[in-house]
């Protein structure tokens, strides 16, 4: 009995680690909330004709002041790796789970696209 895959075999795993593999999303702010400098946000994108599930407390880079509003357009990327103790406690530390490139791991970048009502300051 051989222990090598077939092409369709390799092809097949190679798609289901894909598909659990989240590197960057574009998303909408559903909700910001400024004292944590966290959001809610919605993924733009489908697995198929199914929405993203939300994603909740997903901590938010502004290099420059940046009033966010909902429906303001991100990027989310997401760590290699657990980051709940690190945002606990801003220290380095061993990751909680063994999480990989999980939704409930991302980093929202805002700023990419100025909403119509915003553009000319209304």
């Amino acid at each position: 009995m051989s222990n090598t895959l077939s092409h369709e075999e390799r092809e097949a795993l190679k798609q289901e680690i894909f598909h659990s593999l989240h590197c960057a999303l574009p998303g909408n702010i559903i909700s910001f909330d400024s004292e944590t400098q966290t959001a809610s946000i919605q993924p733009a994108v489908k697995l198929g004709s199914l929405p993203y599930p939300i994603l909740t407390d997903v901590p938010v880079f502004m290099p420059i002041p940046y009033e966010i509003n909902p429906g303001d357009a991100c990027l989310v990327i997401f760590s290699d790796v657990d980051i709940d103790n690190w945002f606990e406690t801003g220290e380095a530390s061993a990751p909680n789970s063994p999480r990989r490139h999980s939704l409930s791991d991302g980093f929202a970048f805002v700023g990419f696209r100025v909403p119509e009502n915003q553009e000319n300051g209304g």
